[in-house]
């Protein structure tokens, strides 16, 4: 059986990794051109703020389960939904 908890909280760590990999793109001061090319002139929006924001968001919802369920709680079932 499929553990729903385990691979939500293992995507919320591949988010916030992706998320910290485009801050250190977007902090660079590089931009994706429609071609895919990767164009590291300027930027108009701070690259910083946005791939901070990404970063961090997806950290806080990892940081929401431990507080939540402690470490052990990222890993174990979660009980059906009683209706």
């Amino acid at each position: 059986m499929l553990n729903t908890n385990a691979l939500h909280n293992m995507l919320n760590i591949v988010i916030s990794l992706s998320g910290l990999l485009v801050a250190i793109l977007l902090a660079s001061g590089c931009t994706q051109l429609a071609t895919g090319v990767l164009e590291c002139s300027q930027s108009s929006i701070n690259p910083k703020i946005t791939g901070y924001a990404i970063a961090g968001l997806g950290a806080l919802k990892v940081l929401v389960n431990i507080s939540r369920d402690g470490l052990s709680g990222l890993i174990k079932p979660q009980p059906p939904v009683q209706k």
